[in-house]
C-alpha cells in the first residue's frame, strides 16, 4: 500500500491523476489504484506495463520499449500472455528488487512517460527496494 501511496503523492505533486498497478513476480495483480480524473483505460495500461516488466525477467519499461522498437516481432505472440491484461513493453514501469530478488513490478499510466516513471521510481525507493538487481 505504501507503493501506491507514494506513487499517488508523486502524481499529485505534478498536478496529475494517474493509475498504478503492482504485480507479483508471476505477473498476477496484487494491488492497483486509478486516481480520480485519470484516463479510463490507464489502469489497464499500467498493469500491462508492470506485467511486461516481470514477464521478461524484471526489465525496465524503457529497456522493453527499446527492444520493441529494435525488433517488434519479438513480441508478436505475447499479446495473450498477460492473464487478461495487456502486455505493454513501454516506459512507465520498473521492476521491484528486494535483496537482489525480483519481487514484482510497479507500472503507471496517464501522464507523459517520464512522469509515470518518476512516480514509480519514488515509490520503489520509498520501501527500500531497487529497480535494479
Amino acid at each position: 500500500m505504501k507503493l501506491l501511496e507514494v506513487a499517488t503523492d508523486a502524481a499529485r505533486a505534478h498536478g496529475l491523476a494517474l493509475s498504478f498497478a503492482i504485480v507479483d513476480p508471476a505477473g498476477h495483480l496484487v494491488a492497483a489504484v486509478r486516481m480520480d480524473g485519470a484516463p479510463f483505460a490507464s489502469l489497464d495500461f499500467a498493469r500491462g506495463k508492470a506485467y511486461a516488466s516481470v514477464a521478461l525477467g524484471g526489465q525496465s519499461g524503457a529497456t522493453l520499449e527499446q527492444r520493441f522498437k529494435d525488433n517488434p516481432s519479438e513480441y508478436t505472440n505475447m499479446g495473450g500472455a498477460g492473464y487478461y491484461a495487456p502486455f505493454l513493453p513501454a516506459r512507465g514501469a520498473l521492476p521491484i528488487f528486494i535483496g537482489g530478488k525480483l519481487a514484482g513490478a510497479l507500472g503507471a499510466s496517464g501522464a507523459p512517460s517520464d512522469i509515470d516513471e518518476d512516480a514509480v521510481k519514488r515509490a520503489i525507493e520509498s520501501i527500500g527496494a531497487s529497480a535494479t538487481r
